[in-house]
């Protein structure tokens, strides 16, 4: 019965094997564009579902093994995606369609716009579809991974901290290697992204290569970015709010932290027996991970409501924004509140007039200190004594230390662990409590930012049209960085506080010729003007030290 048993599966699946290998062919083929008949080379073939897949060569062909039913998947970028459904035919030609809408897409290039299939530089389009959903304090950070041959990388860790940005690698050893930054026609410094709110903007071009770059000059030649924020709607005025929570932390490093009782079983299987520093260690009943301490997580949220409408002649735009970063380090934290107003209106058909205003002020408390205390601080030094630790204190060396005050290595040392007189040290070094050196400190950054512009433009002819533009922008910076009393083993002689105050103006003049005719198939495109600007920079500075009090901050 058993052997019966066997053979009857046995040849169930050979029968199986036999279907599957008649099912499975081998499927050839050309893919051709309907524009030229040309042969494509690259296009992706793919069996929908499935990780099978194949790409054309040189001269479009492809081979790849399917199923009759199996739905195959062209796509290459400026055609139309198509799905073909595989019958018994060994053989499929596929001609793909141009994708109009995307040849036909409008491209922010300098100083005028163009369509994509005109383009002959490197240039790259991100509109706001899903950008608004992602959970970050600055524009910049949501555009990591958007874009091919950009780079953007946080570099400090902070809330509200500006990444670094590369477009196409490193450009200079000595020099800046960062991007141009304009927005709405107004360049900008880096800093600037920082008080733009996301769910403000419209789109995000950048232009990587000299010739789409070429007109800005010099400044351009780490790539340009170009941004564009979102215009009024012809239409009943539109009202909307989004708004989104989170919280965030650090990913903890478990190498970074082992518990004393694991260090007294590492001791106690290498050598037998608990060494003196050791057994004091257990005895202080404390055991931390600085990591918590450092790391101390926050929260995230932001609240935007705008309106958006117009008639025939008038379109409007406006916003007003808030956002809270609480970071992932100890003391960081970033506000920032932002109005925008932008409205543009025709005056006959010929001339159009338009105004564009975005003021934005924002608060930063920074961290200020070192995450590399965390590598080397033991895990029995608590950060500040309580009733168990202050009676393990040196009273010779430190007599006034009380409950509350913060815990120092040294506060440890010297200390009759048996009675008999024999004193024991455990400290490694005479630095303040790692905390103090965070908490006992205070720089913050206070900025006002303003930029906007006003424009006129005139239809000179049929495609001819002339453009005027006043703008600019204008930044107020005040920081302050205060280390007190106890954040330094030094006390008062390391007590210090610097104020700074730095004021930038930058205001431009544009006065732009365009003209832009499409003759039958031929679209012919030129650009003629002149640009003047002036950049104002004041920066004041002041130093205290000396400070006997906490309490009092002033120069």
């Amino acid at each position: 019965m058993n052997y019966k048993i066997k053979l009857t599966l046995l040849v169930s699946l050979l029968v199986c094997l036999g279907t599957y290998a008649q099912n499975t062919m081998s499927l050839k083929g050309q893919v051709s564009s309907s524009e030229d008949n040309e042969p494509i080379p690259g296009v992706n073939v793919v069996v929908a579902n499935s990780n099978n897949g194949t790409v054309t060569d040189f001269d479009g062909n492809f081979e790849i093994s399917a199923v009759a039913g199996d739905v195959l998947q062209f796509s290459y970028v400026g055609f139309k995606t198509q799905l073909v459904v595989v019958d018994s035919n060994t053989t499929l030609n596929v001609v793909m369609d141009l994708d109009d809408n995307l040849l036909d897409e409008i491209v922010v290039i300098g100083y005028g716009t163009q369509k994509r299939k005109n383009l002959t530089g490197a240039i790259s389009k991100v509109k706001n579809e899903n950008l608004d959903k992602i959970a970050v304090s600055r524009i910049d950070d949501a555009l990591v991974g958007q874009i091919s041959g950009v780079n953007i990388q946080a570099t400090e860790g902070e809330a509200g901290s500006d990444p670094t940005i590369r477009v196409r690698g490193t450009g200079s050893i000595t020099s800046s290697s960062s991007p141009l930054i304009v927005v709405d026609g107004i360049v900008v410094d880096n800093d600037f992204l920082g008080n733009l709110d996301m769910n403000d903007i419209e789109s995000f071009e950048v232009l990587k290569d000299a010739s789409s770059a070429a007109i800005f000059g010099a400044r351009g030649g780490n790539g340009v970015i170009l941004i564009s924020t979102k215009n009024g709607k012809e239409g009943r005025t539109k009202f909307t709010y989004n708004t989104y929570t989170g919280s965030k932390e650090a990913i903890r490093g478990d190498n970074l932290y082992v518990t004393m009782q694991e260090w007294a079983d590492k001791e106690l299987a290498a050598t037998g027996q608990l060494s003196d520093k050791t057994t004091y260690k257990l005895a202080l009943q404390n055991d931390r991970d600085w990591q918590d301490i450092m790391f101390d997580g926050g929260m995230i949220e932001s609240h935007s409501i705008s309106a958006r409408g117009g008639s025939q002649r008038t379109t409007f735009s406006t916003s007003l924004n808030y956002l809270s970063d609480e970071g992932v380090l100890l003391t960081d934290n970033f506000n920032r509140y932002s109005l925008r107003l932008k409205v543009d209106s025709k005056v006959g058909d010929k001339f159009k007039i338009g105004a564009n205003i975005s003021p934005s002020y924002s608060d930063r408390r920074r961290f200020d200190g070192s995450t590399h205390d965390v590598l080397r601080q033991p895990p029995w030094l608590p950060v500040y004594h309580n009733d168990h630790t202050i009676q393990f204190v040196d009273r010779n060396a430190y007599p006034d230390v009380q409950v509350g005050d913060y815990a120092v290595q040294r506060h440890f040392d010297n200390f009759d662990l048996y009675g008999d007189g024999a004193e024991t040290d455990i400290s490694t070094t005479s630095n303040t409590n790692p905390a103090a050196k965070i908490l006992e400190r205070d720089r913050n950054d206070y900025k006002f930012k303003l930029y906007g512009n006003i424009y006129a433009q005139y239809e000179i002819a049929d495609g001819l049209k002339f453009k005027t533009t006043l703008g600019g922008d204008y930044s107020h910076t005040k920081r302050d960085r205060w280390q007190g009393v106890k954040a330094s083993r030094n006390g008062v002689a390391a007590t210090r506080l610097d104020l700074s105050n730095d004021k930038r103006l930058h205001i431009v003049s544009d006065n732009v010729f365009t003209y832009d005719k499409t003759i039958g198939k031929h679209d012919i495109n030129a650009v003629a003007g002149f640009s003047a600007e002036q950049l104002d920079y004041e920066i004041e500075a002041a130093t205290g030290i000396g400070y006997t009090s906490d309490l009092v901050r002033t120069l």
